[in-house]
């Protein structure tokens, strides 16, 4: 088991602590760049995140490869949206 550690991400103007496995924090920091691009290319505002966050959940459940959509990955995403949305409205 590995050990964890806490990362420090800012998701739009909103900087978010999470904890996470040392091999997994290069994934989450270009996981939070790359949110933020999505972010900055919608003109809805008020709606940014939730329109970013549905558009990158949708792309990973689109398989180009014809495997199956991993529900284990899907329900990983939707919590993932769900806690930085409430961490948003804090």
């Amino acid at each position: 088991m590995s050990n964890k550690e806490i990362l420090t991400l800012k998701i739009m103007t909103k900087e978010i602590s999470i904890a996470c496995p040392e091999e997994d924090k290069a994934g989450l920091i270009v996981a939070a760049e790359i949110l933020n691009s999505k972010i900055a290319s919608i003109p809805d505002k008020a709606n940014a995140l939730i329109l970013a966050s549905l558009d990158l959940a949708f792309q990973s459940t689109q398989q180009t490869s014809g495997e199956m959509v991993n529900p284990d990955l899907t329900h990983e995403i939707a919590n993932l949206i769900s806690h930085v949305d409430q961490s948003l409205q804090d």
